[in-house]
């Protein structure tokens, strides 16, 4: 019960930190493209383009936050679980194609052009400090629903933020995160531009927003795949498995464990098992039922058990599925 709070409690985190997240980057898009045309600086408009990439980012990770509770069915038994890491990839990929390419290709253009900006350079700090503001805002509702799982987890933030399968609310930390860095960027570029009155430095800022996207896009596509394509349990947790097996007197030896991450807190083990010569038919279903409690209880978020014991002399396993 406490463990279905818990994952409660973390999924309505999860959509708070979304819903922020979206707010603040629709209302922060708009002021910065506007303040970005009048001034003429190209970190301004990359600035713009990053807040709408997030923003569409904001919109899949919603869908995904609907989809992947829809239940299981014949073409998915497993359920749609893993459809968050699709959709995260996904955020992955925007940020890659509409902010780090959009902000690398204003700034090179503005170097070769060699134009000069606006003088409008009141109005792009005016957009950089509430940009800054509902940014920062943003980071404090999802750093803090983190640390709240965190809690919970009785881990680290640190830790929480290493292990979590949870990819959705990563998501606006690192966009929250990389968006306060993109801002201090644009507005040094900026300040550099109004003192030499040369436009490279603004050019320059814009380009290191894109880079800075680049490293976002590749961390969350990172995760995403290895989950994607069927990553394992965290090895701790896999010792944690084989030794509540073979913690029973009649499990001789766990030949094989498989662990798949079905979802963010969904996942599926499969398990060969040894156990004592001698064993009748009924000891053996026993047995199993308590193996199965026990990987349960050592691992709540387990939502799918297939375990085949062998006596040693008896033709033919027993398995069970949950």
């Amino acid at each position: 019960m406490a463990t279905n709070q818990n994952q409660g409690g973390e999924e309505q985190g999860t959509k708070k930190s979304v819903y922020a997240a979206f707010t603040a980057n629709i209302l922060i898009a708009i002021a910065k493209f506007v303040a970005g045309f009048i001034s003429g600086s190209a970190a301004l408009l990359a600035e713009g383009a990053h807040s709408v990439a997030d923003t569409t980012n904001q919109v899949f990770l919603l869908v995904s936050l609907r989809s992947s509770k829809s239940p299981p069915d014949q073409k998915h038994p497993y359920g749609y679980g893993q459809d968050r890491f699709f959709w995260t990839f996904l955020v992955a990929v925007g940020l890659f194609v509409a902010g780090a390419v959009f902000s690398i290709y204003e700034g090179i253009s503005k170097i070769a052009s060699g134009s000069e900006g606006g003088e409008s350079f009141l109005a792009s700090y005016i957009v950089l400090g509430a940009a800054f503001i509902f940014e920062g805002s943003s980071l404090f509702i999802t750093s803090r629903e983190f640390r709240r799982s965190a809690r919970q987890k009785g881990i680290s933030f640190r830790q929480h933020f290493k292990t979590t399968r949870n990819t959705t609310i990563k998501v606006p930390l690192y966009e929250d995160t990389a968006a306060l860095i993109g801002l201090f960027v644009a507005a040094a570029g900026i300040v550099l531009t109004q003192i030499t009155g040369s436009v490279i430095f603004d050019g320059i800022a814009s380009i290191v927003i894109g880079l800075v996207l680049i490293v976002v896009a590749w961390e969350l596509g990172t995760d995403s795949r290895a989950l994607l394509i069927g990553e394992a349990v965290l090895p701790e947790d896999q010792k944690r498995l084989r030794e509540a097996m073979t913690s029973f007197p009649e499990v001789t030896q766990v030949l094989r464990l498989l662990t798949m991450h079905l979802g963010p807190d969904s996942v599926l083990v499969n398990a060969e098992i040894h156990v004592s010569d001698g064993l009748t038919t009924d000891q053996i279903e026993d047995l199993l039922e308590r193996i199965t409690r026990a990987i349960h209880d050592e691992l709540p978020e387990i939502t799918q058990t297939f375990l085949e014991l062998h006596p040693p002399r008896q033709a033919g396993s027993l398995s069970e599925g949950d």
